[in-house]
């Protein structure tokens, strides 16, 4: 592990704060942005070695997050 380590997730999230900056909420994201976020959060939870056991309990909440959203708009499973 290296100290200069980004996951793909904080990347991501770099986009989508320059793309609303502070107007960003849940609800503007795209559904393809909201599933991009939910792949990559699942992905630096589940799989990322380089991600830290406290980082990944720090992400836990995004999941949830992401999972209110789908359910608000309709969307079914992690691969809607």
């Amino acid at each position: 592990m290296t100290d200069n380590y980004r996951p793909p997730l904080a990347d991501y999230f770099d986009e989508i704060e320059a793309k609303y900056g502070e107007d960003f909420t849940f609800d503007k994201l795209t559904d393809d942005e909201l599933q991009t976020l939910e792949r990559l959060g699942r992905h630096a939870i589940d799989q990322d070695k380089q991600v830290t056991w406290q980082e990944k309990q720090n992400l836990a909440p995004l999941i949830t997050l992401i999972e209110i959203q789908r359910r608000k708009r309709g969307l079914n499973g992690e691969n809607a």
